[in-house]
């Protein structure tokens, strides 16, 4: 064996040691989880925090998808700007996001600041605004409600991951699919 080949099977062994490693659940993960500059919760409770930087990839997906979503939608329905675009969102989805409003109001002690409509608007509900508003500029540039319906398949994925319980990776590929479909269609 060469120099070159002793080292790159070194390395290969090394990579199968720290996966290996770092599947074991009693281990301390590398990724700490601080509550305060000295209080790590890594070494206290490591299955969770391993799980926790686990799930974080899934919830970053969906940050960012829904978060586009909502966007594109101030967007799309601001573009007639003969009616404000809070207008052409369907009165049930309205009433929810006053409710939430008002709620705000109430937790203003909180450090949220200010958020506007869109922000209190949840990822069912914007899919809900673009198939209603489908005519006030959605057709022209989603082009295929096949699209809608496959953001609707991952909303189950979407609250399962916000309410603290893991996904299999063939989900979180559900959901990359689904932003890709998007994605191809509405560039952001």
């Amino acid at each position: 064996m060469t120099l070159d080949s002793n080292a790159a099977l070194f390395l290969m062994v090394g990579q199968i040691a720290e996966r290996a490693m770092g599947a074991t659940a009693e281990l301390v993960p590398h990724e700490s989880l601080l509550l305060s500059p000295s209080y790590d919760l890594a070494p206290l409770l490591p299955a969770s925090v391993r799980k926790a930087t686990a799930a974080a990839e899934t919830y970053r997906l969906i940050f960012v998808f829904e978060n586009f979503l909502r966007s594109f939608v101030v967007e799309v329905l601001s573009k007639d700007a003969s009616r404000p675009w809070w207008d052409k969102v369907p009165k049930d989805v309205q009433d929810e996001v006053l409710k939430v409003e008002e709620t705000d109001e109430i937790k203003s002690w909180m450090a949220l600041g200010s958020r506007d409509r869109s922000a209190l608007m949840t990822f069912p509900q914007l899919l809900r605004v673009i198939d209603h508003a489908w005519k006030d500029g959605f057709d022209d540039l989603v082009r295929d409600k096949g699209l809608i319906q496959s953001a609707r398949l991952i909303v189950h994925l979407r609250n399962t991951i916000c309410h603290m319980t893991e996904i299999p990776t063939e989900e979180t590929d559900r959901i990359r699919q689904s932003m890709r479909d998007w994605f191809r269609v509405i560039a952001p």
